[in-house]
């Protein structure tokens, strides 16, 4: 019995040196040289790395509450007067003519589609009629809609007023990443989310507690705020085109090719003919340094659970699972026209007809960027005389311009080892750690260092020693 108990040790032992794939367990992925790890050994993140990250993060989750919060509102007052505008229909659409196959138009609810569905086209239309020729809701959404679209230039006023007046607006709150920002308020008005907007951005551009603890160069907030002052309301004249550029950060696509990934935005075409507007939509993507914004080293679970944050945070990293990416870049992808819209007010009630474009899959053009933003100047992409964009050949290199070799420098976070501390403080490189986390330090027991602390008792195995609290290194 003996000899076949040990047959049966010395078998399992075989067994259990074999590839776990002959077994039908797959072996353990090999990790990814590129993906983000922190040094070893070090226990936390330096206040610097965090006030690096958190100075690109904290504006961009300011503007987009602010945003979402807009288009809420927007739409809570259309509903007050209009409660089918701005729903989407069960059922298929209804057809303006039904019995002309070749004509597309369907009875619409949105003036505008995508991003998130913001009601700002509708309503410059609204507040640009003349009171004089409406009636019934109409005229009352009017009325209500006139004195919240007329904004102050927060541009003009000073810092500490624009802090106090955005915190009164505002709670104390951290996004799921930990950095800290300022909601909303509940139940705010139309007119309130718009002022908190409209401030919000005068004070994303104009803020300075960042100034010393930013990456250099640091975030570019002049073009942040560029790419969302084109959405604030405005009066459109009869005769006038006026475009808007609707951009909520970090709405992205692959508008080139799968896997290269870009920032969307929409620019929204409207030409006023008397109580008549026509609407023309149609996507821009900000293209960006893919390398730095879509490294290879990203993964589907990362989507859904980013574990590299922590060492990304202190690479000074900034991927698409942050945001949007804050440095200008002098060029942007236009797509064709995706939605066409006629919006007709009548007395008392807002017919609009529609036309949704099926686009074909990355049909773009590359266009100049312009540094405003100004969608006037950003036309949509016409297969018939445009020439459609390609991503580029990984085969052939572009020479960048100098100061986007700049931008892409990543600098060396400081980092100090324990011996460096200690002999920072007390001129001895001879030191180390205890158990509990404090640091020692090696004197000598004859001749202690002038000016040295006294020595209390060392622990086993060190010689006698001055002990000294860790510093925590976020501080």
């Amino acid at each position: 019995m003996v000899g076949w108990t040990k047959v049966r040790i010395a078998a399992m032992l075989a067994l259990s040196s074999l590839p776990a794939s002959l077994w039908g367990v797959p072996a353990q992925k090999k990790p990814n040289p590129d993906r983000p790890t922190l040094p070893y050994s070090m226990l936390g993140l330096h206040r610097e790395d965090i006030d690096a990250y958190d100075s690109k993060a904290e504006p961009v989750a300011r503007v987009s509450e602010a945003i979402l919060l807009e288009n809420r509102t927007g739409w809570d007052l259309i509903h007050k007067y209009y409660p089918t505008l701005g729903t989407s229909r069960e059922g298929p659409e209804k057809r303006v003519h039904p019995d002309d196959p070749a004509d597309h138009r369907f009875f619409a609810s949105f003036a505008n589609e995508d991003p998130a569905f913001s009601p700002m086209p509708l309503l410059c239309m609204i507040g640009s009629l003349p009171e004089s020729q409406l009636s019934g809701p109409l005229k009352s959404l009017h009325n209500e809609l006139a004195p919240a679209i007329a904004l102050e230039d927060y541009s003009s006023w000073k810092l500490d007023e624009l802090r106090k007046a955005v915190d009164q607006l505002t709670d104390a709150t951290a996004t799921r990443k930990g950095v800290k920002y300022r909601t909303p308020k509940r139940r705010l008005s139309f007119k309130q989310a718009l002022q908190l907007y409209a401030m919000t951005l005068a004070l994303v551009r104009m803020e300075t507690k960042w100034a010393d603890k930013a990456d250099s160069p640091p975030p570019d907030m002049a073009d942040f705020t560029n790419r969302l002052r084109h959405q604030l309301p405005r009066q459109i004249s009869d005769g006038e085109t006026a475009a808007l550029l609707l951009y909520l950060p970090a709405n992205i696509d692959e508008p080139l090719a799968r896997g290269e990934f870009e920032e969307r935005a929409d620019v929204v075409v409207i030409k006023r003919s008397g109580s008549t507007f026509e609407a023309e939509q149609f996507p821009v993507y900000l293209t960006a340094d893919q390398k730095e914004w879509n490294p290879s080293w990203i993964e589907l679970a990362d989507i859904m659970s980013d574990t590299t944050l922590v060492a990304r945070k202190y690479e000074h990293d900034w991927t698409r699972l942050d945001g949007p990416y804050l440095w200008f870049r002098p060029d942007q992808l236009n797509g064709e026209v995706v939605y066409r819209a006629t919006v007709e007010f009548q007395a008392a009630e807002i017919v609009i007809e529609a036309e949704r474009s099926i686009v074909r899959r990355r049909a773009v053009k590359r266009a100049d960027r312009p540094a405003d933003y100004d969608p006037a100047k950003m036309t949509a992409f016409n297969p018939d005389v445009d020439a459609a964009a390609v991503p580029h050949d990984p085969l052939s290199v572009e020479p960048a311009a100098v100061a986007e070799q700049f931008n892409g420098l990543k600098w060396p976070a400081p980092y100090f080892s324990n011996a460096f501390r200690a002999w920072c403080a007390y001129g001895r490189w001879t030191s180390g750690r205890t158990d509990d986390g404090r640091t020692w330090v090696f004197v000598d027991a004859d001749a202690p260092r002038k000016g040295a602390p006294g020595s209390p008792a060392s622990p086993a195995g060190v010689p006698q020693a001055t002990f000294t609290n860790q510093q925590n290194p976020s501080r």
